[in-house]
């Protein structure tokens, strides 16, 4: 039987060298685990019309959407996760959780190795410590 392919847009908050990361709550799937903000495409939507929505209904604010960044696929029990994150050039509101429990700025240099890290965005975490990383050091 073929695996689901669930197209899920994750948000790159990036701010003095460190980048947000959420920690899924008791309720959700892989509670406990860590990920980017954002959720699945829906039909009919583009990656950025997604990524903005998921961030207004998970986060509560209105965030504006820039550069594509990078992608992974991964194949888990339920189904593969295509990734794919975008930079959040700027939002408007204050950040509140409403399925997530916690939230970490993590240095870029750090991010793939957080335990805990799920296993889709470990490889993006590593792609955005090269592409962002360079900026860093400034």
């Amino acid at each position: 039987m073929e695996k689901v392919i669930k197209e899920v847009m994750g948000g790159v908050f990036w701010e003095n060298g460190r980048i947000l990361v959420m920690r899924r709550a008791p309720f959700m799937s892989c509670p406990g685990s860590w990920e980017f903000p954002g959720g699945k495409l829906e039909a009919g939507e583009t990656p950025e019309q997604c990524l903005a929505r998921e961030l207004r209904e998970e986060l509560r604010i209105e965030a504006k959407i820039g550069e594509y960044l990078a992608e992974n696929s991964h194949d888990y029990d339920f189904g593969v996760v295509h990734l794919s994150v975008y930079r959040v050039l700027s939002w408007k509101g204050e950040i509140a959780l409403t399925v997530h429990d916690d939230m970490r700025w993590v240095p870029v240099q750090e991010l793939a190795e957080l335990p805990g890290l799920l296993p889709a965005d470990v490889p993006v975490a590593r792609a955005l410590e090269k592409k962002l990383g360079a900026t860093s050091k400034k």
